[in-house]
């Protein structure tokens, strides 16, 4: 892969470092946010001329011209690496003219900060045209998470970017499995639109299908679209990845995924050896292809023990990627230090030959199974759960999910418990005059209409309390959720098809048929709901505060797929800093 500038300068960072004990540093970002395009006037003759590819704020992306929202002119933004217990400060500058925005440091638990979560209208004022605001915020949660805005669709038009946040040595229970973890290894994935989200969302009922990704990025790199000139042809780039053979390389990847598209990754003639999960270690499992969804992160160790030269890394996208659809994958290229050209292979590469067959992880739709794959409830955890999460729950919350159309005006939205979420007009979190009486819940419903309803959907647990989460699936379709602030164990999972409702699950539970595994069970804190199925989630509800779950689909959490858990009790949260912005209690209340 050649180097350019914006490369350089996250490796360079003086937090990019060895991390050693008792050295804590802090460390200082400035992130401008502002509407772009990609294969705009920086990037010269690029894709003719690959130099020009790489020039400084050049975003080609898969050679589609589109508008974009980015953070210093990079696709994805800024790669966050530092060291465990490091301060980090962001200046988020925005130029977006009209749009507000926010940024959720998804896999920070935010203990002591919960006003840096970055949800507009729940813990923080949204950062208005023209202003700044800082996030500042201790990195003690170590492993591979990333950065994305939490405001509209940003996130899906290019708004994100790597966060990693690396351990001593001493620390890592898997230190002795690698040689190297290289940075440069960090793989940042997502589906792609070929133009604005938004627009296709609003079409999504009237345009068949243009909704539907057409195409993978891998560290905003992608090859789709073949440009012409005279008798010239050129793509864009792919992402390149450089090995020393002998060693053992740790991978960092991560999913932005915006549509329903789950992504299977391999590597030609080379296992992975998958060793953490959401920035959590688990026990390691080796595998020939590993499944992420969205909002989740999985490292894994690649051991560069074949021929020197150059391999195909396959990406190849699911469901809404799908074969159903516009079967959108990508490539990058894996290569050996001291080779050059790309793999050389004896059919052209398509969608279908991007399949890895063999052993797999965090299969699709698959509830625990038949000895050729794996779920993310059979991972154990490489050291017993912290907590006694086998005792009987303080709260159990069963939540059922599915579609539904309205008439007026005609859309389709998404309920939990009957209720779509809508967020406050002003964050609950820091300003004491919201009005929580328009809180609602599966007993306490707000603006109903023909038995579906509208609200800030909040359940209030106490602090301390253990809480199970059975989500059961009633839409037929996969989803992955992810919870802020905290982390839960995955303790089961299962699937029955279609006709599936929470009370038949409730009634197979009560007869002992929805299995728990509590011993090494491991921690995530995104995990995917099986189609027509269940997941079954505990967790210790430490960290007071206001904290979303949701669906990590942009258009479902659009659509009102989310929901709080306010975790309330023993200690209040930390009183906020004084200079938090205010911010009203009418106008924009809605995801």
């Amino acid at each position: 892969m050649q180097d350019t500038p914006d490369t350089l300068t996250d490796l360079h960072h003086p937090c990019v470092r060895s991390c050693v004990e008792g050295d804590r540093r802090e460390c200082h970002y400035i992130f401008t946010v502002e509407w772009y395009r990609s294969l705009s006037l920086e990037c010269g003759d690029c894709p003719f001329n690959h130099t020009h590819c790489a020039s400084h704020h050049c975003v080609f992306a898969d050679g589609v011209q589109r508008p974009l929202v980015t953070v210093n002119r990079r696709l994805p933004g800024p790669f966050i690496h530092v060291c465990q217990w490091d301060e980090v400060v962001v200046n988020v500058e925005n130029d977006l003219h009209l749009d507000s925005t926010s940024i959720h440091w998804h896999g920070i638990h935010q203990r002591g900060t919960p006003y840096m979560d970055g949800v507009p209208f729940l813990t923080q004022c949204p950062i208005l045209p023209g202003t700044t605001f800082r996030y500042r915020f201790v990195a003690d949660e170590p492993g591979t998470h990333y950065w994305h805005s939490h405001s509209g669709f940003q996130r899906t038009d290019g708004m994100f970017g790597a966060l990693v946040v690396h351990q001593v040595p001493a620390s890592d229970p898997h230190v002795t499995l690698y040689d190297t973890d290289d940075p440069k290894h960090t793989l940042v994935l997502t589906d792609w639109l070929n133009g604005l989200s938004f627009h296709k969302f609003i079409n999504l009922h009237s345009a068949q299908d243009q909704d539907k990704p057409h195409t993978l990025l891998i560290n905003g790199r992608g090859r789709f679209l073949t440009h012409k000139r005279g008798n010239e042809e050129a793509t864009t780039p792919l992402h390149e990845v450089t090995v020393k053979a002998g060693k053992r390389h740790r991978f960092r990847t991560l999913s932005n995924s915006i549509r329903n598209c789950p992504i299977v990754i391999s590597v030609d003639n080379h296992t992975l050896l998958v060793i953490a999960a959401d920035g959590h270690p688990i026990q390691p499992i080796t595998v020939d292809s590993l499944t992420i969804y969205g909002g989740e992160r999985w490292d894994f160790v690649l051991t560069a023990n074949q021929e020197q030269g150059t391999y195909w890394i396959k990406f190849q996208g699911l469901m809404h990627c799908g074969t159903r659809h516009k079967a959108a994958y990508q490539l990058a290229v894996l290569r050996y230090e001291g080779t050059e050209g790309v793999p050389d292979t004896r059919a052209p590469t398509s969608y279908h030959t991007t399949i890895r067959e063999g052993f797999q992880l965090n299969t699709l739709d698959n509830a625990p199974g038949d000895g050729t794959f794996l779920t993310a409830a059979e991972m154990r955890s490489v050291t017993p759960t912290k907590e006694d999460i086998s005792r009987h729950p303080d709260h159990t919350f069963w939540l059922n999910f599915n579609f539904y159309a309205t008439k007026n005006p005609p859309q389709v939205m998404v309920h939990i418990n009957g209720i779509s979420f809508k967020l406050p007009s002003a964050p609950p979190l820091y300003q004491p005059n919201v009005d929580t009486s328009i809180f609602c819940n599966e007993t306490s419903r707000k603006n109903c209409d023909e038995g579906f309803c509208h609200c800030p959907h909040v359940l209030t647990v106490k602090q301390d309390s253990l809480v199970e989460v059975v989500l059961v699936d009633e839409s037929f379709v996969n989803h992955p959720f992810h919870l802020h602030g905290h982390s839960f164990y995955v303790i089961g999972m299962g699937q029955f098809g279609p006709g599936i409702t929470k009370t038949k699950v409730q009634e197979l539970d009560a007869s002992g048929q929805v299995n728990r595994n509590f011993e090494h069970a491991p921690l995530k804190d995104t995990v995917t709901v099986p189609s027509g199925g269940y997941t079954v989630l505990r967790f210790l509800a430490s960290n007071p505060g206001y904290w979303l779950f949701h669906c990590h689909l942009t258009f479902h959490v659009e659509m009102g797929m989310a929901m709080v858990f306010y975790v309330a009790g023993n200690h209040a949260a930390p009183p906020p800093p004084d200079d938090l912005p205010r911010c009203g209690l009418s106008g924009i209340d809605a995801l």
